[in-house]
């Protein structure tokens, strides 16, 4: 294959990728908001739409391994500015992920206190009169369903 239309295919599909960020950008703006507003079917249409997004990613990616044959996109400055673009995005992608996984570890553990304090019993061991553990019974708790 010409070097030529190699060069031109590896910067399609870095394009191409880089079109995808931008949705995967949007739609992870999108979870933010449904995970912190508790909108769960818009959250679960959001994760759907990143899945297929993904796919479809990775098969681009593979098809410009294939294309490239492992050489390195260094040596092809036509790709410089895409790849430098699918890099930016890729970076701004998991600083993303991070600050909302952050967030709901924070909100977990915030959760997981709040019930450990309303519900004492819950971090006591209870063992039986052979000594195994014995799991408390769950008390009853009421929440506002603002689900």
């Amino acid at each position: 294959m010409s070097e030529i239309v190699q060069a031109s295919q590896i910067v399609s599909i870095l394009e191409r990728q880089s079109c995808i960020l931008d949705e995967v950008l949007t739609e992870q703006a999108k979870i933010r908001t449904a995970v912190m507003g508790k909108n769960w079917p818009v959250l679960q249409d959001c994760i759907s739409h990143m899945k297929e997004l993904a796919d479809s990613f990775v098969v681009l990616e593979s098809e410009r391994v294939r294309i490239s044959a492992g050489q390195s996109l260094a040596v092809i400055p036509e790709a410089r500015p895409a790849v430098e673009a699918v890099r930016s995005k890729l970076v701004k992608s998991k600083i993303e992920n991070k600050a909302l996984g952050d967030y709901v570890a924070i909100t977990r553990g915030f959760l997981q206190n709040v019930l450990d304090n309303v519900v004492p019993q819950r971090r006591n061991t209870l063992y039986s009169r052979k000594g195994t553990i014995v799991k408390p019974q769950p008390e009853s708790v009421v929440l506002n369903k603002l689900f």
